[in-house]
């Protein structure tokens, strides 16, 4: 190993399952210099978004699969094959360690729920098929030999940013400092031109408030404990679209509200349009609206003088949005 350190995130069903493996596993990485996080509690919604932050931020990611499918989510998909399908969606380095055979653990360790059975059987498939390093292990030696040969390999053939240790480390906060500053002017600048480069992207529709507009979005839909990637379009009116952000921008709000609220009420009704596609699909996760869908929503929400950015020096490079008097108005007519 390198002087280079790297940030590794290990998931797994949960710590009862493979806890032997885990301590085995932190260990063999701990010796090469490799900083492993993981969570020690079981896995809940309450915690996947900081799940998704430390894979975001990891160099690599690392899958312990034993004998368990692992808790399962409302869309009825373990936490550990959402973390699975985050990754692969990231384009992160996966490295997966599974039991050579799972069926042969003691009998409080083994898949027993025909349903989760299933389920494991496929992710067990998915994860030796879609990961970069996938080894079946056989036993804790096995495991940890096997550990310290892929992660060596790994940092060769694929390898990461990491980060080395600065030797100048106020000379380099100094010129990192210049560069933010440097860079916050820049923005500043630029700022005030975004919204008049972005109408050469798009145009915004011009009607009536109930014209209606398809709006693009695409999901992951889960069938038989299979995922898909569907592309899709909702009808909708403009009335309808400022009725549902309008309450969030009543105070100001930071630009991505827009794409966080619209993908939010996407989510809610997509299983409905995922059905006519695939008709025994039982969840969806993972719905984004199209980029040009977004942008055409917020200009038109714009030029109708409905939610309109507010410029403000103090904010920096931040764009804030907020409902209007015409906005407010204009939705008590509609409800009048």
């Amino acid at each position: 190993m390198t002087e280079k350190r790297y940030h590794v995130y290990i998931s797994t069903a949960f710590y009862g399952d493979v806890k032997a493996e885990r301590l085995k596993m932190e260990y063999a990485l701990l010796n090469m210099g490799v900083f492993p996080w993981e969570f020690n509690e079981r896995r809940t919604s309450l915690n996947t978004a900081q799940a998704r932050r430390q894979i975001d931020d990891c160099d690599y990611v690392i899958f312990l699969l034993g004998g368990k499918y692992g808790d399962v989510s409302a869309s009825g998909i373990s936490y550990m094959h959402l973390d699975f399908l985050y990754a692969l969606n990231k384009q992160k380095t996966i490295i997966s360690f599974i039991d050579i055979a799972p069926e042969q653990r003691t009998d409080l360790e083994p898949e027993t729920n025909p349903e989760s059975s299933k389920k494991f059987i496929n992710f067990r498939a998915q994860i030796k098929k879609d990961s970069q390093y996938c080894i079946e292990y056989n036993g804790l030696l096995d495991l940890e030999r096997a550990v310290r040969n892929t992660f060596i390999k790994a940092i060769k053939e694929t390898p990461a940013l990491g980060w080395v240790r600065p030797k100048d480390n106020d000379l380099l906060q100094n010129e990192i400092q210049r560069l933010r500053q440097k860079i916050t002017k820049l923005e500043q600048h630029n700022t005030q031109t975004k919204y008049e480069m972005s109408t050469s992207v798009v145009e915004p529709a011009v009607g009536s408030s109930d014209e209606k507009i398809l709006v693009s979005y695409r999901t992951h839909a889960y069938q038989d404990g299979n995922l898909k990637d569907i592309h899709a379009q909702k009808q909708m009116t403009w009335v309808q679209l400022l009725n549902i952000l309008a309450s969030h921008f009543k105070q100001p709000a930071l630009e991505n509200n827009f794409l966080r609220i619209l993908n939010h009420y996407l989510e809610s009704t997509a299983l409905a349009d995922a059905r006519e596609i695939l008709p025994r699909a039982h969840a969806v996760a993972r719905t984004q609206i199209d980029a040009r869908s977004l942008q055409q929503i917020k200009l038109q929400m714009k030029w109708n003088n409905w939610i309109v950015p507010q410029h403000d020096s103090d904010s920096g490079s931040r764009i804030y949005w907020q409902l209007t008097t015409e906005g407010q108005r204009f939705i008590s007519q509609k409800k009048a």
